[in-house]
């Protein structure tokens, strides 16, 4: 997409999104997405839920296809040459139901899948990747099955959202129950996001460019009772990926097993703690500050300079 496109494609919002917003209701009733919802934590993951029923809600048409069981970390892994079996499924949704199918292969072969034969008459209009437990930030963005299902849409042209909710470690003794309890308010957050690039489509009707993900990372920000406090959440701040771990492992030899290792944390919850990050506009930072981070993810390798600027202008408040 050359540039001067690409500009008017980003300014034609007119109202911004922050943590608390909104999306403005259109003056006449905006048609429902066609969404195709996948998550790296299996058919059953948790988070995918809330999204989908949220989504549903709002009278969103959404199909779900996921793998049939938990496949984090599998970043772009796709399968060939391998008998894949399908498990369909329905949930109810809006006023109808939805259709579910449950893939043996990894988030990448859900979404080729669902694109190949589940959309195969007519494409969505958005693949939303999540939401996941877990920031996606810096290097995890490269070793994230939520991303890379992600990606994998946008190769296809599809335009789709990676959604990751942050942890805070300072939550972990309670199992990290403010995480949980974070989960609808980030759901109704993308519901919002998804209707905002609706309605600020550009003349041809995109939702993002050609090519483009956004990967969104919401932080769970506690206050002094230890709470999730949705109040004091900021943005969203347009980034780039960061450079700093979310995990660094280290192998260690395991006694009287030769040739024998096991690979141990530490998870560096900020993904500050483990190096300082050395990235401008890091996705790392922000998260750290208590930001909503969205960072567009070019998937065609390519530089563009212009990108993150323009989304500013178009998630302007």
């Amino acid at each position: 997409m050359h540039t001067h496109r690409f500009f008017s494609f980003l300014t034609a919002a007119v109202l911004g999104l922050g943590a608390q917003a909104h999306a403005a209701a259109p003056a006449e009733p905006a048609r429902p997405l066609r969404i195709l919802l996948t998550t790296d934590d299996g058919i059953n993951g948790a988070g995918m839920r809330i999204l989908r029923d949220t989504l549903c809600a709002a009278g969103h048409q959404v199909t779900v296809v996921a793998p049939s069981a938990d496949r984090s970390g599998s970043s772009g892994a796709l399968t060939t040459n391998v008998v894949m079996r399908t498990t369909r499924g329905g949930f109810p949704c809006g006023e109808g139901t939805g259709a579910s199918w449950a893939v043996t292969g990894t988030p990448v072969d859900s979404v080729l899948f669902g694109l190949s034969v589940v959309f195969r008459e007519q494409r969505p209009d958005l693949v939303i990747s999540g939401m996941n437990y877990g920031q996606n930030v810096g290097r995890a963005v490269n070793h994230s099955g939520t991303v890379g299902a992600a990606v994998a849409a946008a190769e296809e042209g599809v335009p789709s959202l990676a959604v990751s909710i942050g942890l805070n470690l300072a939550d972990s003794g309670t199992g990290f129950s403010q995480t949980l309890a974070a989960a609808p308010h980030v759901a109704t957050y993308v519901k919002d996001l998804a209707e905002r690039l609706r309605d600020t489509v550009g003349r041809d009707e995109r939702l993002l460019p050609d090519r483009v993900a956004l990967n969104v990372n919401y932080p769970v920000v506690l206050n002094e009772a230890g709470q999730f406090d949705p109040a004091q959440v900021e943005g969203p701040t347009v980034t780039s990926v960061g450079h700093a771990e979310v995990i660094r492992p280290t192998y260690l030899p395991v006694p009287n097993a030769p040739d024998t290792y096991i690979a141990q944390g530490p998870i560096c919850g900020l993904a500050t703690e483990c190096a300082p990050e050395t990235q401008a506009d890091a996705d790392t930072s922000a998260l750290a500050q208590g930001e909503i981070s969205i960072t567009p993810l070019a998937v065609d390798g390519n530089e563009r300079p212009s990108l993150r600027p323009l989304l500013r202008v178009r998630l302007r408040r």
